[in-house]
């Protein structure tokens, strides 16, 4: 039996072997459990009427924000009760919609899903990860955009991978397992990082401007980080091998998401010293961190989830604030509040809109609606968002509730279940 020392203390750990879900072993016990369970659940009088109405709640369409790369839009969209949400691609935002890429082509029980995807810079090469029946392992494809024409290269081995493209589409960073008999716990990035510690992650993602590779090392689900970088053009001779990675932050002590940089000087979403999280700038020139300099200073209550840099000079940040998300638009260089846009009690629950781009796509979700998709032209001097698409659920319509005074009141009702009403409702 496996024994676990944590700390000086030992640990029994009878189970360990379930950790190789390819065992024999694993195998045989999944499948002896399976023969009790579902049978059981098979047996449950109420498993029909369940699966019908599950199904038919679930039956509505879903569709993502729009994203721009390149010259082209693109966004998600499922029906309704389709396996994988389909990709398609627009010449323009009014132009016709065409089918990218359809996952539920791609084996006959449509269990093949899309795991990650990456365009190059110019938006003219797409990679895109496969992965079979909910496997963590994934299969990297390429496809030429223009006539979603598909490309002889795949990339194996690959698993919670980056996708970052080099700025001059010549290649792209991901993460890989080495090639060996057995298993390995050990994940290393290909090419540009000899060894890991095991159980290390290496996001690693490009700047905005393309010269900088940044590398965020994780050890757990822990929100902390460390952050290396190399700067590429220091590469003279291209990207052969190792990389020259310069240690930004070398310890857990906080968790550090890079928004934007103007030269050598980046923007960073931070819980150092603010558990709340706030803006920092850090010189890479300078980087002491008595030399860091707050941008926007931590929230007293509110939580600062995101934030994406759009139009060159401006960042959207979204806050939650008593359980329900706000959205604002803040200035770059000073991190003046510029804009809080109108939002109802409820959640963003997609956005697209990056620091070249001049519009901003969000997604709004509550306990009224299923989806509303907002669009914001941000080169007007009136930065009001418009409703760009809403999604409708059959038979529900929040405004169709009247008092008995024939007077709608749109509302939403939420109680506990041991509460009693001893008076009649409106």
């Amino acid at each position: 039996m496996t024994v676990q020392d944590y700390h000086g203390h030992k640990i029994p750990d009878p189970y360990a072997w379930l950790e190789d879900p390819d065992s024999e072993q694993t195998k045989a016990f999944v499948e002896a459990q399976n023969k009790i369970t579902v049978p059981f659940l098979e047996q449950c009088p109420i498993r029909g009427l369940y699966k019908e109405r599950m199904t038919e709640l679930y039956d509505y369409p879903k569709y993502s924000c729009h994203f721009k790369k390149g010259k082209r839009y693109f966004y998600f969209y499922n029906t309704g009760l389709q396996n994988q949400r389909v990709l398609y691609v627009q010449d323009s935002l009014e132009g016709e919609a065409r089918v990218f890429l359809d996952p539920n082509i791609l084996s006959d029980d449509g269990t093949v899903a899309l795991r990650g995807y990456a365009f190059s810079e110019d938006g003219e090469y797409f990679a895109y990860g496969l992965s079979a029946s909910g496997s963590d392992w994934v299969t990297i494809k390429f496809m030429k955009v223009d006539g979603a024409k598909e490309l002889p290269d795949v990339l194996e081995r690959v698993k919670f991978s980056c996708m970052a493209w080099t700025h001059d589409g010549k290649g792209m960073f991901y993460n890989s397992y080495p090639q060996q008999d057995g298993k390995s716990d050990v994940l290393s990035q290909k090419n540009i990082f000899s060894s890991a510690p095991a159980l290390f992650l290496f996001p690693s993602q490009l700047s905005d401007d393309g010269r900088y590779v940044l590398l965020s090392i994780r050890e757990g689900c822990d929100p902390v980080n460390r952050l290396w970088y190399c700067d590429l053009q220091q590469e003279s001779n291209g990207i052969t091998g190792i990389l020259k990675w310069v240690k930004l932050i070398d310890n857990f002590e906080g968790e550090y998401d890079y928004v934007t940089n103007e030269g050598t000087v980046f923007t960073f979403k931070t819980n150092r010293h603010s558990p709340n999280y706030r803006l920092i700038n850090i010189d890479f020139t300078d980087p002491e961190e008595s030399k860091w300099k707050v941008l926007v200073p931590e929230h007293e209550k509110d939580v600062l989830e995101w934030v994406a840099c759009v139009r060159s000079n401006f960042l959207v940040l979204c806050y939650l604030h008593d359980v329900k998300n706000t959205l604002q638009l803040h200035d770059l260089a000073t991190g003046a509040l510029l804009k809080t846009f109108p939002l109802e009690v409820g959640s963003i629950v997609g956005y697209s809109g990056q620091k070249k781009d001049t519009e901003i796509f969000y997604q709004f979700t509550s306990f009224l609606s299923p989806g509303i998709i907002y669009h914001c032209d941000l080169t007007k001097e009136e930065l009001e968002p418009r409703v760009f698409r809403e999604v409708t659920v059959k038979g529900i319509d929040a405004s169709d509730y009247q008092t008995v005074q024939s007077a709608n009141w749109p509302l939403v009702l939420l109680e506990n279940i041991r509460t009693h009403l001893f008076t009649e409702c409106l």
